[in-house]
């Protein structure tokens, strides 16, 4: 509780006077009366599909509660999700990154709300990894969205690819960016589509702050 009282002590004397009180109130609510800090484990959960349902970064659920690799959990297990929380507050700074298309087409992606991009292609068509990254989930790893790829990038990033026909990578490969990772299907959809997304220590990035080269 101390080290508590001297974090947020740290937090109001840096964000300046005008809002003290209501960033106090914020913080006091989030680490006490949140009830998602106490995450329960169902059946099916991994800690990507819980940090992918939650918009947080993976790595601080392994950290906040000591997990070692392979990561595993099971069912009613209780886990943390209160340093995580707090380190969801404050977002690095996006540099401005040019990323690969995932698709190589002359057709635009359709937006899906601020944070996914729809690319409505043949199924077969060819996905591209957007960067050079690690592989960190290869299958149908969360529900609704297929077979599912989930690279990690530098910096905090991990792009999304769902609903894919075949792929091509697994768990812990390392893939540079340009590298084909899967086909377009639709797995879990209606139609053959690629549905993209990419995230920053586990938020959504805002799909129109997105440049491809």
């Amino acid at each position: 509780m101390k080290a508590l009282s001297s974090y947020l002590t740290a937090v109001l004397i840096i964000s300046g006077c005008s809002s003290l009180e209501n960033l106090k109130l914020n913080l006091e609510g989030r680490i006490f009366h949140d009830p998602e800090e106490i995450y329960i484990v169902q059946s099916g959960d991994s800690i990507w599909s819980i940090a992918f349902k939650n918009n947080l970064d993976p790595q601080n659920i392994i950290n906040s509660n000591n997990l070692s690799s392979p990561y595993v959990i099971f069912p009613n297990q209780e886990l943390s999700l209160f340093n995580t929380s707090l380190n969801s507050i404050y977002k690095a700074t996006q540099k401005n990154i040019s990323w690969n298309q995932p698709i190589k087409t002359s057709k635009k992606p359709t937006a899906e709300g601020q944070y996914w991009l729809i690319y409505k292609e043949d199924r077969g068509e060819k996905i591209y990894a957007v960067e050079r990254g690690k592989v960190v989930v290869s299958g149908p790893d969360i529900p609704g969205y297929g077979n599912l790829v989930m690279i990690s990038h530098p910096d905090g990033f991990i792009s999304l690819y769902a609903h894919c026909e075949k792929i091509y990578v697994s768990s812990g490969d390392i893939i540079e960016s340009g590298m084909e990772i899967a086909q377009l299907g639709s797995s879990e959809a209606s139609s053959p589509m690629l549905k993209f997304q990419l995230r920053k220590n586990g938020a959504p990035v805002k799909t129109s702050t997105i440049s491809f080269r």
